[in-house]
C-alpha cells in the first residue's frame, strides 16, 4: 500500500512540476485541416493551422482587429474590434535610423544587436521544394532559417542560429524547444529570439508579391497567455509597422492564440510563420529576406542606404512644397501686374 501512495506522489509531482508552457501550449489541427476566422457577414477574415479557441484575436493586414467568440468545428465565428493603433515610424537623420515615435529603442553602442534564431518544429517543409510538407529531423524550414540568418549577418547583426532537432511535431515540441531559447538567451542575451515556422493553409492565404517579386508573407503569433502577452503584442506590432513601411504587401497580420510559445522569457521574442506548406519553397526563402530587411527599421540601428531610402518621404515633399511656392509668387506677380495696368488704364 505504501508503494502505491509513494507512486501517485511522485506521479502528481511529475504533473506539478511540467512547466506552463506544455500545459498551456497551443494544439494545431489535424494534418490536412485548419481553422477559418469568419466575420459576423460570413466572410473569411483569416485561415490557420493553429487551433483556435475562443478569446484568441487576429490584427488582419489592414490592422483590422478581429476576435473570436464562437468556435464550431473548423469554422472561427469572429466579432470586429476595431482598427488597430499601429506604431508610428520616423526616420531620424541625426541617428540615420528609422525610429517609432512613441516607443524608440535606444542603440547603446556602435555594436549592431544579436539575433537568435531556432525552430520549434524541426520536420517543417514545403512541397514545392521539398517534395513534401514533413520531413522527420530535417525539414525544410531550416533553409529558411539559415537563409534569413544570412541575411542579417549581411546586414552587420550578430546572428546565434540554432539548428536543435526538437522532433516529433506533437504538444511537447515547445517544451523540448524551450530549453533550446533559454539557453540562447543565457549563452548570447539576444536582443531579439525568433522561432521559425511555416503554416498549413492554402497558398493564397500567404502567396504576395512585393517590390516586383514573388514570395510568400509572413505572419506573426504572439501567445495570449503568458506575462510578457503585451510587450510581445507591443513588439509585433512594431514588426508589422515596419513590414507596412519597408515591405508593403509581406505582412500577413498577427495571431494572438492561447498558449505561449515560450515567450515568456523574454518581451521581444517573436514566432512568425514564413508561407504554407502549399507555397514553394523559392517564395518562402524571398519572403525571410525580405522580413530580414526590416529588423534594422524595427530596433532603430543604421543600415547603409536606409538614408537614401528615406530622402524621396522628405525630400520629395519638401521639393513639391517648394515648387508650389515658385508657383504661387509667379502667379501673384503677373495678378499683381495686371491689376496695376488696368487700374492705370480705367477712366478717372
Amino acid at each position: 500500500m505504501n508503494k502505491w501512495y509513494v507512486a501517485i506522489l511522485i506521479a502528481l509531482l511529475g504533473v506539478l512540476c511540467v512547466p506552463s508552457a506544455v500545459l498551456g501550449q497551443q494544439e494545431e489541427a489535424p494534418r490536412g485541416k485548419y481553422y477559418t476566422l469568419v466575420d459576423e457577414n460570413n466572410n473569411i477574415v483569416h485561415q490557420t493551422a493553429i487551433k483556435v479557441y475562443p478569446g484568441d484575436e487576429y490584427i488582419s493586414s489592414d490592422n483590422s482587429r478581429y476576435k473570436v467568440v464562437e468556435v464550431v468545428g473548423e469554422t472561427a465565428r469572429c466579432v470586429y474590434q476595431g482598427e488597430e493603433r499601429m506604431p508610428v515610424l520616423n526616420y531620424n537623420p541625426e541617428k540615420k535610423a528609422w525610429i517609432f515615435q512613441e516607443h524608440s529603442i535606444p542603440v547603446e553602442t556602435q555594436k549592431k544587436p544579436t539575433i537568435a534564431i531556432y525552430h520549434t518544429h524541426s520536420d517543417e517543409s514545403y512541397i514545392k521544394g521539398d517534395g513534401k510538407e514533413s520531413i522527420e529531423g530535417n525539414g525544410g524550414i531550416y533553409d529558411i532559417g539559415k537563409i534569413f540568418a544570412d541575411r542579417l549577418r549581411q546586414l552587420g547583426f550578430e546572428v546565434i542560429y540554432s539548428d536543435n532537432n526538437h522532433n516529433p511535431h506533437d504538444i511537447n515540441a515547445y517544451n523540448r524547444s524551450r530549453r533550446t531559447a533559454m539557453q540562447l538567451i543565457k549563452e548570447s542575451t539576444p536582443d531579439v529570439v525568433v522561432d521559425i515556422h511555416r503554416d498549413a493553409v492554402p497558398a493564397d492565404q500567404y502567396q504576395t508579391e512585393v517590390k516586383g517579386q514573388d514570395a510568400t508573407k509572413i505572419k506573426l503569433v504572439v501567445g495570449r497567455t503568458n506575462p510578457n502577452m503585451k510587450a510581445n503584442l507591443d513588439f509585433a506590432k512594431q514588426i508589422k509597422a515596419a513590414m507596412d513601411k519597408q515591405t508593403p504587401g509581406l505582412s500577413n497580420g498577427i495571431f494572438m492564440g492561447k498558449g505561449d510559445y515560450n515567450q515568456d522569457l523574454s518581451p521581444r521574442v517573436t514566432l512568425i510563420e514564413v508561407g504554407s506548406h502549399t507555397n514553394s519553397k523559392d517564395e518562402a526563402e524571398k519572403g525571410a529576406k525580405l522580413f530580414a530587411s526590416t529588423i534594422p527599421v524595427v530596433l532603430g540601428v543604421p543600415v547603409e542606404g536606409q538614408e537614401a531610402a528615406a530622402k524621396p518621404l522628405t525630400g520629395g515633399s519638401g521639393g513639391a512644397g517648394t515648387a508650389i511656392l515658385i508657383i504661387l509668387v509667379v502667379v501673384g506677380a503677373a495678378a499683381a501686374g495686371y491689376y496695376f495696368l488696368n487700374k492705370g488704364a480705367q477712366p478717372r
